[in-house]
């Protein structure tokens, strides 16, 4: 498919030219209003526009609650999903076309630079090295070809593999693409050429239009080159090549693996018509983790996604290789389902607009506060303190609607704090280390609640115990770099002010380190820690023809004692730094953290065949009764096949199955059951079960159909 406008790529083409019979709809069945008396015209358009105001009117939402839920709530939840993926989405499109900014920029740089050398047959060739992922590759080039639009005098032609099936395709597109970007609307293309009519894919039509319009480049942009044909290619390669001097065409390639490995499937011939450079697109890796760090580990996302989710995604991705419009795909069916499906997310809102939802709240909103989890965990924590005044508290949440009002309010105003607390944490944590791991590794173990018992956290303490001096003072001043500037990708501004009490400690020990660090090189010494030295060592002895092992500590020096204190009161402040509450502890954060996975396994990764066993089994749940007398199994001649088909073994008896369906139609039906039409349907289902790739024809016994699944496997 060429990314050409279909009215312009198809200018000229109707379909009624080529059907082979014409099909009459009348007037009303087009919604085309009759000509009619007025009073009649009005009655209809009166009717169109009611049926409109209730569409309109209508709610979007389902209600919740067991249906208890107020319309208001209803549209306030719709409210907030649009604006809350409006805004993500926003951020992520802008995003996505910064990434690719560079490559754009160089491509274009290229593409405007080429020019046509005396004697020079070899054709201007740009290769992209886009990655593995070839579905990345569509918003690469939809994006380079209107760039090249707007930045060149010429025509761009984009070809894919499925619409490449040999040399003259390729050059009907090419043609027809590039002569219909500069067509005006009573322009037409004319093939003929000293009054002869030129054939659609003769390239002489497309020297004729560069001659015509004056064009400068004629850009053929390859998107998935590996997938040609060699052949195709050489022959592409060639042709465009002696054309040059007439048109100034320019190629480039798509490539998913290097372009060494490209090089080497083309003849010598070819390669020797080529003339270019390289350039490394963004790989699809990347540019998720920038995604990721813009719309999902960032303080001012409208919905924080939880660490389940998180994984589910990730492995998804990995497993699948999907593109990054399928992950945003994702990420905006998290949100959908977010406030689909759950009532309380209508207090998910600015904490100035947080009167409004509360206004709202029924006697059902009570209750399915006073069931969650969070819920409970902070009634166990005020019970738990064995405090009168809490204990107090905690009677009152479930008696008092009013004090659950004010723990609600407390608990979402506070859920801000909670989040860049977190991110924060994260920030410092990716900061401390020289090696440090991904992003999306570090959200999930900081929402997961376990960055005490991590192995980054584990690999970062690790590090000091065995870091000289230098090394140490260097980790205190990414440290300090980090919680001065914040960081820009997650929108974390700098905070110094608010972290002054753990920066002075940290700075003390860093003026510590250097002060040390300044005495060992005066004294020519080296400083390491006991972490650091063997301090142990085993002295075998012989007694009465035994060997006994014995240990001694060495000796450390009071620099060296001095030093392993430093380190572990670093290592004791760091430790309490990154003590952080589980976020999914913390009261009401199912209105603002999403960590469901059901209804993204459900979507993502559906089970089509446990969905049909369960229909066949039993169609009564799915299909209407057709009448009261008839039994619920017999409703579907397919679903009575099924039974029997579970019923039998390795190997069925046609003649057997037979019988047996024809005698339960006859027990369902009172009167006499006609064998033709009952034959006719046993057919049918047979031919169901087969399309359900359940059964086939047995190569042991002609007669005898042989079963390919069983149930639940």
């Amino acid at each position: 498919m060429s990314d050409i406008e279909d009215t312009n790529s198809h200018a000229g083409f109707d379909s009624i030219d080529h059907q082979p019979a014409y099909i009459y709809v009348p007037s009303s069945a087009l919604g085309d209003s009759p000509e009619h008396p007025a009073k009649r015209r009005r009655s209809g358009d009166s009717k169109v526009i009611n049926t409109q105001l209730k569409k309109a009117s209508s709610p979007v939402f389902e209600p919740l609650l067991g249906g208890l839920e107020s319309s208001e709530c209803m549209n306030l939840r719709h409210e907030l999903f649009q604006q809350a993926w409006g805004k993500t989405d926003a951020q992520i499109q802008s995003l996505l076309k910064e990434i690719n900014e560079d490559t754009l920029a160089e491509v274009a740089l290229f593409v405007n630079g080429t020019a046509k050398a005396q004697n020079d047959n070899r054709v201007p060739a740009c290769f992209i090295v886009t990655g593995p992922n070839i579905s990345s590759q569509d918003t690469l080039f939809q994006q380079l070809s209107g760039r090249l639009k707007e930045g060149i005098d010429g025509s761009v032609v984009t070809l894919r593999s499925g619409d490449a099936t040999n040399l003259k395709a390729v050059l009907k597109q090419v043609i027809r693409d590039a002569t219909n970007q500069k067509f005006e609307e009573n322009e037409l293309s004319d093939h003929i050429q000293d009054s002869r009519k030129l054939l659609n894919y003769d390239i002489e039509i497309l020297h004729n239009f560069v001659k015509k319009h004056g064009c400068h480049k004629v850009v053929v942009a390859i998107q998935d080159s590996e997938a040609f044909e060699t052949s195709l290619i050489m022959d592409l390669i060639s042709l465009f090549s002696s054309w040059l001097d007439r048109i100034p065409f320019v190629i480039l390639f798509g490539v998913a693996t290097s372009v060494e490995l490209f090089q080497e499937r083309l003849p010598k011939v070819a390669s020797r018509y080529l003339q270019g450079i390289q350039v490394y697109a963004e790989q699809t890796s990347t540019v998720i983790e920038k995604v990721f760090e813009k719309a999902v580990a960032n303080p001012s996302a409208s919905l924080c996604l939880g660490p389940a989710i998180i994984s589910t995604l990730i492995e998804r991705q990995q497993d699948h290789v999907q593109s990054v419009q399928s992950f945003v795909a994702t990420l905006k069916y998290a949100y959908m389902c977010h406030y689909y499906g759950n009532a309380l997310s209508v207090f998910n809102t600015p904490l100035e607009l947080l009167s409004t939802p509360i206004k709202m709240m029924l006697p059902c909103h009570y209750e399915a506060v006073r069931t969650l989890p969070s819920f409970r965990k902070l009634a166990e924590r005020f019970v738990a303190t064995k405090q009168l005044d809490l204990a107090r508290d905690a009677r009152a949440l479930f008696q008092d609607d009013k004090t659950l009002i004010r723990e609600m309010e407390h608990a979402l105003k506070a859920r801000h704090i909670d989040v860049v607390r977190l991110l924060r944490a994260l920030h410092v944590l990716r900061s401390s280390s020289t090696t440090p791991g991904g992003v999306i590794d570090g959200y999930v173990t900081v929402f997961e609640g376990s960055l005490q018992k991590s192995d980054a956290l584990k690999g970062v303490l690790n590090a000091i115990k065995r870091s000289t001096p230098t090394d140490l003072i260097a980790l205190i001043q990414r440290i300090d770099t980090a919680i001065q500037e914040g960081n820009a990708d997650m929108e974390l501004d700098g905070w110094a002010k608010e972290e002054h009490a753990f920066l002075t400690q940290i700075q003390d020990i860093r003026r510590t380190a250097i002060v040390m660090l300044e005495e060992a090189e005066d004294n020519g010494k080296h400083i390491r820690s006991s972490y650091d030295i063997h301090n142990k060592s085993a002295r075998a002895t012989v007694v009465a023809q035994r060997v006994q092992l014995s240990y001694e500590e060495s000796t450390l020096t009071d620099e060296e004692k001095t030093y392993t204190k430093v380190i572990d009161r670093l290592i004791g402040i760091l430790e309490e730094y990154f003590d952080l509450e589980d976020p999914q502890d913390r009261f009401m954060n199912e209105v603002w953290l999403c960590n469901t996975t059901v209804s993204l396994i459900d979507v993502f990764a559906p089970r089509p065949r446990a969905s049909i066993e369960e229909a066949l089994s039993t169609p009564d749940q799915y299909l209407p009764h057709l009448g009261t007398t008839q039994l619920p199994a017999v409703q579907h001649v397919t679903a009575i096949m099924y039974q029997r088909y579970l019923e039998a073994g390795g190997l069925i008896n046609m003649a057997d199955m037979w019988s047996s369906f024809l005698e339960q139609l006859t027990e369902a039906d009172s009167e006499e059951c006609d064998e033709r039409e009952a034959l006719m349907l046993f057919y049918r289902g047979l031919a169901d079960l087969k399309l359900l790739g359940m059964v086939k024809q047995s190569k042991k016994k002609a007669d005898h159909l042989a079963k390919i699944s069983w149930q639940g496997l």
